[in-house]
């Protein structure tokens, strides 16, 4: 039986930088970042990606009420794309 969440249950990301840097290291050669992501997977099988926004040299999370709402249910995939 799965638990119902409550308020102090719900995912929070701090309101700071998650990284920083435009460049990273892949196979000894360094390339432009073009986008930051945290990907959240769900105990029934969704998947959340969270876009971070890039901001003062740096890789924030968003407002929390722009990605706390759109975990997919288990019966509905998410869409393909």
């Amino acid at each position: 039986m799965a638990e119902s969440s409550t308020a102090g249950d719900a995912l929070v990301l701090p309101p700071l930088p998650l990284a920083t840097g435009r460049v990273v290291r892949v196979a000894g050669a360094d390339r432009r970042v073009a986008r930051v992501e945290l990907v959240v997977s769900t105990e029934d099988g969704g998947e959340l990606r969270i876009p971070l926004e890039h901001r003062h040299g740096a890789w924030w999370p968003p407002a929390a009420d722009t990605y706390a709402d759109r975990v997919p249910p288990v019966d509905h995939p998410p869409p393909e794309g």
